[in-house]
């Protein structure tokens, strides 16, 4: 009788635990997502600099892709970045601007360290996001929660 009611116990307790650790891992998830696309870029501008040439990183939204080419050797084998299918990228645009409704966005380094400025939501199926965004001067990549519209 006793084991029974353990069993019953341990069984109320997973019905609890599962679902929270879903939740946990598809923010997991996100936040792997997010950083591989900072390292991405991360990289990008530091082959700029080393090359003393231009690069640039093309993100597909709609394929959760991103390459880095150099436009003026465009022979060059590009590297390859796939994100995972649930995550989704979005434009933000600049305060002040109307919103972008871009499938491609590419983001331009140039050997002096700078780059165009660019900012990106990347949101899952659960409704978790996180901005992306870069510094035009630096080159920096900043993560962040995004902050909620105020209505």
């Amino acid at each position: 009788m006793e084991l029974l009611l353990v069993l019953a116990l341990l069984t109320v307790l997973a019905a609890l635990t599962v679902p929270a650790m879903r939740g946990w891992q598809q923010r997991l998830t996100l936040e792997r997502a997010a950083t591989a696309l900072q390292h991405q870029i991360s990289e990008t501008r530091l082959r700029s600099i080393q090359s003393g040439e231009r690069w640039m990183l093309v993100l597909s939204l709609s394929e959760k892709t991103s390459l880095q080419i150099r436009p003026d050797r465009p022979l060059n084998q590009p590297e390859l970045l796939r994100l995972p299918q649930d995550i989704r990228l979005k434009p933000e645009p600049e305060k002040g601007q109307p919103p972008v409704d871009a499938q491609v966005l590419r983001i331009i380094f140039r050997p002096d360290g700078t780059c165009s400025a660019t900012a990106l939501r990347i949101s899952d199926t659960r409704g978790n996001s996180l901005s992306l965004s870069l510094d035009r001067l630096t080159g920096s990549v900043r993560i962040s929660t995004p902050e909620l519209s105020k209505a």
